[in-house]
Order: C-alpha cells, then structure tokens, then sequence
C-alpha cells in the first residue's frame, strides 16, 4: 500500500488544495493489485477533515483488500456544492477537476464503472449529490450516516452551527432549496429512468438523532420511485464506530463482493 499527500493548484476552488491517497501498490494482503485501479473519491463531513478520517476510520485496510485507490478531500463545511459567486465551486472541484487530475498523475482506471464516491454525513450528502450530479462519471455511491436533508438539520439542530444564516449561505431561501437539484428528495425520483443513474448503499444508525429519520424517509422516497438501492440499518449514533463497522460494507458493494468475504487482512511471510 502507497500513502501519498498531494498539493496542487485548483481552477474550481481558486487555491490551492491537499488531497491525500491511498493505492493498493506493495500487495501486503493475500492478492496482488494491478493498476490501473478502481477508485473511491471520499469526502468528509461537517467540521471534519481528511486527516479526521484517516485517523479514526480503517480506510487504508479497505485499500488493500478490495484493490481500491480511495481519495480524500477536505469539504470545507461546504455540502460540496458550487457558489461560482464566492469561487468555492465544491461540486465542479469533485466530479470533475479532482478526477481530472488524480487519472492524469496516478495510474487509476478512466472507466465509469471502476469510479466510486463516497462521504459520511455532510460527506454523505455531497456524495449522493454529486453522484447523481455527474452520474456519466461515477457508477456507485455510498453515503455512511448520510446528512440527505440539510432543511432537516436547519429546523431541528440549530445548536450545531447549522443555522439560518449558514443554511442560507450554502442553499439559498429554504423554498430555493425545495425546488432545486440540490433537494435529493425531489432530484432522485425526476431522474429514475435515467439509464445512467448510479447505484446507491446506505448505512446508518438507527439511534442516529441527526440522520436516521431523513436517510429512512429517503429511502421511503427512493422504493415509491421503483429505484433500486441499498439502506443497510446499524445500531449505534452519529459516532466513528458506526462509519469504521459499516466500510467494509461500504467498499464490499463497491467492490460487487459479499459483505464480510474479504474483510481480514493477513499478511504471508
């Protein structure tokens, strides 16, 4: 396995930004990979850097077992959304600037069906998004305790930060929002018989006050639709545990294997 931090300079973002990449290169578990590699783009949440995930969540073991560049950006508390007035094009930055980029310098696949993206919470919500968004690029999604309505959170939990004036800043008027691509509850059943749209698992837990009630409700949305997708119900809260128990899930439908099957790393001397 290769670790590597990146800076370049991003178009989309008008700055510089870090990227950080796991590849599965030195075939430390039982299987060898060979480039080019299928590819997670992973995307924090809400007042999380990559740096948070790397240090809580056992990503670098789901590189190794599954044979998977996984890529993680820092979110910057932007639901991975496009302001073009401000220069914080989040969305333009992930589905395409960012892929761009990583295939250009490092020996990942430029197929549709090896291209992954993947978030947990306000991550969550920017991967379903712009998984939907830029569905011509990514085959799969995965949201873990996915944030999939910021209206929600606007009118419930305040005391997070997630106040009027921020909901405001990122989606405009609540009406605005209800009426835009943005709201996944109205965005996904449009696009239902769109022959590009992408696959989607979701894993959540069910005592998750922030979430579980939305993921639920969307995935209520989703079945009405007649659209296939994944909903996998844990026990636990908006914690790491939860997003650390439910990656191999995560990675194992990307990967199109069964969940558990290729999940223990054991090193041959």
């Amino acid at each position: 396995m290769a670790y590597l931090t990146m800076e370049f300079n991003s178009m989309a973002l008008c700055r510089g930004v870090e990227i950080k990449v796991f590849l599965p290169t030195d075939g430390l578990s039982t299987k060898q990979w060979e480039a080019p590699y299928k590819t997670c783009y992973f995307l924090p949440g809400y007042s999380v850097d990559a740096s948070s995930i790397l240090t809580y969540i056992n990503l670098r073991k789901q590189c190794e077992l599954k044979g998977m560049a996984i890529v993680l950006v820092d979110g910057c508390n932007s639901f991975y959304v496009d302001h073009p007035e401000r220069n914080e094009n989040f969305s333009k930055f992930i589905g395409e600037e960012l892929i761009e980029f990583t295939r250009k310098i490092l020996p990942l696949s430029d197929k549709r069906e090896d291209t992954y993206v993947a978030g947990i919470s306000m991550g969550g919500y920017g991967a379903i998004y712009n998984g939907l968004k830029y569905r011509d690029k990514f085959s799969k999604i995965a949201g873990l305790s996915p944030a999939v309505d910021p209206k929600h959170l606007l009118n419930n939990f305040p005391m997070l930060g997630f106040r009027p004036e921020v909901f405001q800043a990122t989606f405009g008027s609540e009406e605005a929002y209800e009426n835009s691509n943005r709201n996944l509850f109205r965005e996904w059943p449009k696009l239902k018989d769109d022959p590009l749209l992408p696959g989607l698992f979701m894993a959540c837990g069910n005592a998750d006050g922030l979430v579980w009630d939305s993921v639920s409700r969307l995935s209520e949305t989703l079945s009405e639709a007649g659209i296939e997708h994944v909903l996998k119900e844990t026990t636990g809260n908006h914690e790491y545990d939860v997003w650390e128990r439910m990656a191999d899930a995560a990675f194992s439908y990307f990967a199109d294997i069964e969940e558990g099957s290729n999940n223990a790393l054991v090193l041959g001397f």
